[in-house]
């Protein structure tokens, strides 16, 4: 589990340390940094994934394209470098990169620090860690089990890819690999501490029940396409009618789908990072799906959720009332601007009752700022 990301001179942040715990929420004005925390992690995830052997820091890949050298530094910096640091409970790693031509699309390892000291890079590197360190290393492992699932995920579609059981480990960073990852991984055990008791306990049969939770009497179905690499995902949204292409039903089960997919399929010690799970979902949904998000934290997956909805903040909020999670394995983040216009997170602590030790100006208080012009 990471328990710290740490960056400077990366896109709005000049310098920022953030806490992490089992349970992160980010939240905050647009533009105001979330989405750097998440693709500041997903740059070393995506990296190490990529370029096992390589010194290079890959800013525009398949799954996260940043663009050039000058779209990710801090434009307020004149530096060439970017540090970017993960901790876990026994691990620091802080890599620093730089580059020369502001045009790149990549950087290069320049230096690197575990545990406060200097690594020698000088005998080759994997996973961007000297060879003797890599394998054993706790930082590098948890970005090997780290997955995202971006705001824009893939909408109705007839037809999705299907690759071979290996390339299905994830759900993909739209969603586009959900269905796949449920055909090949149907009759996989889900954690018990996730199951509803009454309901057998394998991936689809859970995620069948788990989207009857937030759509009653919804159901779907999942076929491959005989002579083609896809499969289908047919949806109903009652138990009366026929299944149906997914253009035919409402966009928030298709939404919904694969964020469900992979927190169910997920095993303990995977992290997860989700954007805007409340898309297309109703309040009570988007409410449910941050106690959801909250029971799958405290079952031993690590979730990072960016959201502009208070009902998923709330969700949280219940679950840590009902005990689902302790409150010391949550951490809420707002990210607003300071006098001299520096993004910086507010942490509010939550406690036992789930309530909140401070309220920001701007946190989550709109409709109390629109009821009053009301009144």
């Amino acid at each position: 589990m990471f328990t710290e990301v740490q960056v400077e001179s990366f896109k709005c942040f000049e310098s920022l340390s953030l806490r992490l715990r089992p349970l992160t929420l980010l939240s905050g004005v647009n533009g105001g940094g979330k989405s750097s925390v998440i693709q500041s992690l997903m740059l070393l995830a995506q990296t190490i994934s990529m370029r096992e052997w390589g010194r290079s820091l890959l800013l525009e890949g398949p799954e996260l394209a940043l663009g050039s050298v000058a779209d990710v530094l801090n434009h307020q910096s004149a530096r060439r470098h970017l540090l970017l640091g993960v901790a876990t409970a026994s691990e620091r790693v802080e890599w620093c990169f730089k580059a020369e031509d502001r045009r790149a699309l990549s950087m290069e390892l320049d230096s690197l620090k575990v545990n406060g000291k200097e690594a020698d890079l000088t005998a080759g590197v994997r996973w961007l860690l000297p060879r003797r360190e890599a394998e054993t290393s706790t930082v590098v492992k948890a970005l090997r089990r780290l997955s995202w699932i971006t705001a824009e995920r893939t909408g109705p579609r007839e037809l999705l890819p299907l690759r071979d059981a290996q390339g299905h480990a994830q759900v993909g960073p739209r969603g586009e690999l959900a269905a796949g990852l449920v055909y090949w991984r149907e009759g996989d055990e889900v954690s018990r501490a996730l199951c509803f008791p009454e309901t057998p306990p394998t991936l689809f049969n859970q995620v069948r029940r788990w989207m009857q939770e937030f759509f009653p009497r919804c159901d779907f179905r999942v076929a491959a396409v005989e002579g083609a690499s896809a499969v289908t995902l047919c949806l109903r949204s009652d138990a009366k009618s026929n299944f149906q292409r997914p253009q035919n039903v409402g966009f928030g089960l298709t939404q919904l789908f694969p964020i469900i997919v992979a927190v169910l399929a997920a095993s303990e010690g995977d992290i997860i990072l989700i954007e805007n799970p409340e898309v297309h979902l109703h309040p009570k949904a988007q409410q449910d799906i941050g106690t959801l998000l909250a029971r799958v934290a405290a079952s031993g997956v690590q979730i990072l959720v960016e959201t502009h909805s208070d009902h998923v903040l709330n969700g949280i909020r219940l679950a840590v009332k009902s005990k689902t999670i302790v409150p010391a394995d949550v951490a809420i983040h707002f990210f607003c601007p300071t006098s001299d216009g520096v993004f910086l997170p507010k942490s509010p602590h939550v406690d036992e009752d789930g309530r909140l030790d401070e309220w920001p100006e701007g946190f989550f208080d709109q409709f109390d700022v629109a009821l009053s012009k009301l009144l």
